[in-house]
């Protein structure tokens, strides 16, 4: 199905910052598609260059920046990532390959030739006269830095803060390259007497002095600068806040900085790390990936690590009990350790769903599961295959029989994949498994298309495979278009042969 873009799923009814944090930021998007054709990288791999080795051979690049940029790339659909094998997506193939009927790179890298004049829209739009850019001092562009993050900081301590809810936190607080402080502000205002200590460098510490130079912002908190990974500290705490602070090093410093972090933790002490994580998709999918090229554009090292890496880390440093919240807005938090109460985790299904590959989750009530009779004769009039397969029509569930099994629910998730078809079929069944051994005995999934356990089923029309054959949605009465847009999600008819496929299927939960 056609692969809708972030900024048509806008909302004008909205009163968050993030669909103007992207629009900010879109110019991303085009830099990395510039860079992939720059390096031909969809013509080597349509040439066979599937690993990220022979690939960076063939385009000269260097392995680790390549892999990143191939992140990107994944999250922006243009390639996937199938068995360590990279390939293009049906609409790369077509489009981006040199020497293809439909090829149109060289078009879309003229685009970048225009751009530019775009930096001069301001003058053009005012009719004025070209300024001079103003040369600053390293202090005004770091006053002018802080400033900056903290008004997103602002934005993104209130949203934690309400993440943290009721829970149990004791002090002091450190609040690590905590810039201006308002994490810490944030907190003490459902806990006033929250003494809390703010840690950055020397200039940013002077830079967040002037910025908040009333005293009374400073009730409560105190400011220490200097190396984080030198300095030494007098006590331990009961929270620490590493905010946007990890992805500015390295995974061998990143790693380092964890665990001087852990050793300054009281025994049931909150670790609370809040950053871009490649790994995770949570409201905007591409900007984890994005943000770590970001980062190895801007500092020495910096990279945005993924949870998965974290969580190694905390191992060795003895903290295993972690949960992973993403937030509304395009960043996520690891919680370590403290209040238990902060680790229960709602939807464990959804995390659990994203950790398979399914490209996304989403709760839902079984009654915004639409279904109707007409489905199943689509099947009949308009299927090639009717009738020859033991999980479809007319063999499969009635959709009065799918209505009454979906009222005996009252909570299902709606994923959505892609092709392989097998492949989706077997992270259905996984996920209905853990789901069963982790005590929701009713979990029950149904498929996409036919069924892909066999190649054919047998003549006699009895199924050998019960225990891996899943009816499929729309096999079973459920109108997958009318569903999907139950919940937001776009779909519609693939108009070609390489259009974009999406596969769609049903966890029912309990």
């Amino acid at each position: 199905m056609r692969q809708q873009t972030w900024f048509l799923n806008a909302d004008p009814a909205s009163d968050g910052f993030q669909y103007i944090e992207d629009l900010a930021t879109a110019y991303w998007f085009s830099e990395i598609l510039f860079t992939a054709l720059d390096l031909q990288l969809f013509m080597h791999l349509d040439e066979g260059k599937n690993m990220v080795a022979s690939l960076a051979e063939a385009s000269s690049s260097k392995k680790p920046e390549l892999y990143r940029l191939l992140r990107c790339l994944e999250r922006m659909a243009l390639v996937s990532l199938v068995d360590n094998y990279w390939m293009n997506n049906p609409l790369a193939s077509r489009y981006l390959v040199p020497g293809k009927v439909d090829y149109m790179g060289d078009f879309f890298l003229y685009r970048r030739y225009m751009q530019p004049n775009w930096q001069k829209l301001t003058v053009k739009v005012s009719g004025g006269n070209e300024k001079e850019v103003q040369t600053l001092s390293y202090s005004q562009r770091n006053y002018l830095y802080v400033r900056a993050m903290d008004t997103l900081a602002c934005q993104k301590a209130r949203e934690i803060a309400d993440c943290l809810g009721m829970a149990r936190i004791d002090g002091p607080v450190l609040d690590v390259g905590g810039g201006a402080g308002s994490m810490v502000r944030a907190l003490q205002k459902s806990n006033p007497d929250l003494q809390g200590t703010v840690f950055d460098l020397p200039e940013v510490i002077n830079a967040a002095r002037t910025l908040y130079s009333d005293e009374a912002h400073w009730q409560n908190i105190r400011t220490m600068d200097g190396d984080f990974r030198s300095a030494s500290f007098e006590f331990e705490f009961g929270l620490i806040i590493l905010s946007n602070f990890l992805h500015a090093y390295g995974p061998a410093d990143a790693r380092t900085l964890l665990l001087k972090a852990i050793s300054l933790l009281k025994p049931d002490g909150l670790i609370l790390i809040h950053d871009y994580f490649p790994d995770r998709k949570g409201i905007s999918p591409q900007k984890g990936a994005m943000y770590d090229l970001s980062m190895m554009l801007n500092t020495f090292d910096g990279a945005c690590h993924e949870t998965s890496a974290i969580r190694e880390w905390l191992e060795e440093g003895g903290i295993g009990q972690t949960s992973i919240k993403d937030l509304g807005t395009d960043t996520s938090l690891i919680l370590v350790g403290g209040d238990p109460q902060l680790h229960i985790n709602k939807d464990p299904w959804i995390n659990l769903a994203m950790q398979l590959g399914f490209e996304q989750a989403m709760t839902i009530s079984p009654g915004e599961v639409v279904t109707g009779s007409w489905v199943q004769h689509k099947c009949r009039y308009g299927c090639a295959n009717f009738g020859k397969n033991l999980q479809c029509p007319p063999h499969a569930m009635a959709h009065e029989e799918t209505r009454k099994m979906l009222d005996d629910y009252s909570t299902a998730v709606l994923v959505q994949g892609q092709p392989p078809g097998k492949s989706f079929h077997e992270k259905l069944l996984t996920l209905e498994k853990r789901m069963f051994l982790d005590g929701y005995h009713k979990a029950f999934v149904f498929g996409a298309g036919p069924c892909t356990v066999c190649a054919d089923c047998p003549e006699d029309g009895k199924c050998r495979h019960h225990n891996l054959a899943r009816p499929a949605m729309e096999g079973s009465g459920i109108d997958v278009y009318a569903t999907t847009a139950q919940v937001g999600w776009s779909l519609a008819p693939v108009q070609n042969k390489d259009g974009y496929i999406k596969y769609f299927g049903l966890l029912l939960v309990n």
